[in-house]
């Protein structure tokens, strides 16, 4: 069986190198998408209903106590929780599989979970718009530069 060998010298090498160069930042760059209205509109949604839910329990059991300003003082915090605002997103992957890494404030303060900055996959179809798939890890966000 015989060998093929492969010498890149000179001008050939320098080449190489530069397609590489290349394909590695087109594909950086690639990865950072910007997200359109539709995504952060989907982002919004899926996170103030996580942070609504969380609330409503509070709610339910100061309306069974018969307590009307808990009561109300619980509603106006969840419809707060409604108020959501991203400080920072940023994006990576291609359109069927794109890790959405989002700064998050609610009514101008700190999330009520705590988790300032979350990561998700999403996915975007030209029948459906942008969806929801689940939420994921900085791990996974990290991993979509390979």
């Amino acid at each position: 069986m015989s060998e093929i060998k492969i010498r890149l010298t000179g001008w050939k090498a320098i080449l190489v190198l530069v397609v590489a160069v290349a394909f590695v930042g087109y594909r950086y760059v690639a990865m950072r998408t910007t997200l359109a209205t539709e995504a952060a509109a989907e982002l919004r949604l899926w996170l103030a209903a996580g942070y609504i839910s969380q609330g409503l329990p509070a709610l339910q059991e100061a309306v069974e106590r018969g307590d009307q300003e808990a009561a109300a003082a619980q509603a106006q915090n969840i419809v707060a929780q409604e108020r959501i605002e991203f400080t920072s997103i940023g994006a990576r992957g291609g359109r069927d599989d794109v890790v959405v890494r989002v700064e998050i404030l609610v009514d101008g303060k700190p999330p009520p979970d705590g988790r300032q900055v979350r990561y998700f996959r999403m996915r975007h179809s030209l029948v459906t718009g942008w969806m929801m798939r689940y939420e994921t890890s900085a791990l996974a966000y990290i991993f979509k530069l390979f």
